[in-house]
């Protein structure tokens, strides 16, 4: 249908009168004015040609046999393709009457018999450009609604990259801030520990120096320790760790992280009890879900005193999720500290029972390592009586 009466190709007029000469001298007028002229002799005729081929203008007469014009022109306005379709009435009535009730069933105009060829043409073609217009501004309304849209949706973007920006910028302060915090106590321990192995090995007994060498050890494998959570952190923040999942042991993983202690467990004289489920298998990355193991792990063994218990519960905690549980008799965390534990802008830092320096990475990292693997790391603690991390993790199907 062409509603641009500048278009290539000419507008469709559809004429309708039960008169045969009114219409050959209407059609023959038309074809002549450069129009696409078709024509039917009743309203019945009327309603199906609008059906099929929608024109883009009608000029209706009023008085016809069987559905007079008015009668038409309300059937036609009830189509949803043709509610804004210009008609037009040709009457030789003339009365204020029947022109309000032409009006009122949906006419756009009137034309008097008789008519004047002049008078028609500029009529249709005055109602054709409005409706041109008016479909312009259709378009032109919905290209704004659209652009309007994208406008919202571009600011919304523009925002959350905005806060984006802010954490990773508060990240990235809290990142170099442990870098050159937190490795400052490890490194220095460990440069003094060397350089009284260098100045006084001669005069060391060999006590003295093996007792000197496990603490230069000691203190080398925090550190190292840190620059792996750092690391392993960042890495997983710029998004090049890979993900692949497989079947693991859960016991497997836990008995991974208790190697890495075994030294710590016994020099507190701690009481790590193992129970629940030995043959649960999880649907994780291995080397990722040993990471977290490794750093819950090594939290507990930092704030269980000496001569404390950590007890590792493994369950089946849905249908498809198993749990473990690290639960010790430590010394529990702060409320104040609860609240910010997985931050990385707030400072979490705090020593152990002997004094073993705790950053915070290792928890932020071991959260976001399980969000990665489709589980959850969620704790509970009272001070002064311990604390419960909970890493629940998808079970393997077999």
């Amino acid at each position: 249908m062409n509603v641009d009466t500048n278009a290539p190709y000419p507008a469709s007029i559809l004429v309708v009168d039960d008169n045969p000469r009114n219409l050959q001298l209407i059609s023959t007028l038309l074809s002549k004015s450069g129009y696409k002229v078709s024509a039917v002799n009743s309203g019945l005729k009327a309603i199906k040609f609008v059906k099929e081929k929608n024109p883009d203008l009608i000029l209706l007469d009023v008085m016809m046999p069987e559905m007079n014009g008015y009668e038409t022109c309300n059937v036609i306005r009830q189509n949803p393709e043709a509610d804004e379709t210009p008609i037009i009435f040709l009457t030789a009535k003339s009365e204020i009457e029947d022109i309000i009730t032409g009006f009122k069933q949906g006419a756009v105009d009137y034309i008097t018999k008789p008519f004047k060829s002049e008078e028609v043409l500029i009529r249709l073609k005055t109602h054709l450009q409005l409706r041109a217009s008016r479909a312009q501004l259709r378009e032109k309304n919905a290209e704004l609604e659209q652009l309007n849209k994208e406008l919202v949706e571009t600011r919304a973007t523009i925002k959350a990259d905005a806060n984006r920006l802010k954490d990773l910028n508060a990240e990235k302060d809290r990142f170099f801030s442990i870098i050159a915090h937190d490795l400052r106590g490890p490194l220095s321990g460990t440069m003094g520990l060397a350089e009284v192995l260098a100045n006084e090995a001669r005069n060391l007994s060999i006590d003295e120096i093996a007792e000197l060498s496990n603490a230069l050890y000691g203190s080398t494998s925090d550190m190292y320790k840190l620059l792996l959570n750092l690391l392993d952190w960042a890495r997983l923040q710029m998004g090049l760790v890979n993900y692949k999942p497989e079947a693991v042991e859960a016991k497997s993983v836990i008995n991974e992280g208790l190697s890495m202690y075994e030294a710590k467990v016994k020099e507190k004289n701690l009481v790590v009890e193992l129970t629940g489920d030995d043959n649960i298998k999880l649907f994780v990355d291995h080397n990722m879900i040993s990471s977290v193991m490794r750093n819950i792990i090594s939290n507990a063994i930092k704030f269980t005193p000496k001569g404390g218990k950590i007890t590792i519960r493994t369950y089946l905690s849905g249908e498809n999720a198993a749990t473990i549980e690290v639960k010790d008799s430590g010394i529990g965390i702060p409320p104040e500290i609860q609240k910010k534990l997985f931050r990385l802008d707030e400072n979490v830092s705090r020593n152990g029972t002997e004094g073993e320096e705790s950053t915070g990475i290792g928890l932020l990292l071991s959260r976001d390592i399980t969000l990665k693997n489709k589980g959850t790391l969620t704790f509970s603690s009272t001070e002064g009586k311990g604390s419960v991390f909970n890493i629940e993790l998808p079970v393997f199907a077999d």
